[in-house]
């Protein structure tokens, strides 16, 4: 929301100098040169800018989700070796309890070993 904000009294600005603007000027670069309106110079240049920088957020943006999508794999990945952990503790836990029982002779009853 805020960034839309910004974008909106960006173009306001950009716009009302360019129409308080309208009258042409030469401009020329090296040895070409042209009639056009500061305004519509200034607005070129705004727009431009505000492309360019779209962009660079763009890229931005794609390697902040490339690295996201590593990290999710990463969990997912941990989070299988977390229940498969899980499962062998199990199994040597139910594989230790009938060692850990004895029989007592004289009555022959199991009980479990301290």
């Amino acid at each position: 929301m805020l960034r839309l904000l910004v974008l909106v009294v960006f173009l306001v600005i950009l716009i009302t100098f360019a129409l308080s603007n309208p009258d042409p000027q030469s401009l020329w670069i090296v040895s070409y040169g042209w009639q056009f309106s500061v305004g519509m110079l200034v607005l070129g240049v705004g727009a431009g800018s505000f492309l360019l920088g779209g962009l660079v957020m763009f890229v931005g943006e794609v390697k902040q989700r490339s690295r996201a999508r590593k990290a999710e794999q990463q969990v997912r990945s941990l989070e299988s070796q977390v229940l498969e952990l899980h499962q062998r503790l199990d199994r040597m836990t139910l594989a230790a309890e009938p060692a850990r029982q004895t029989a007592d002779p004289a009555t022959g009853t199991a009980h479990t070993a301290p």
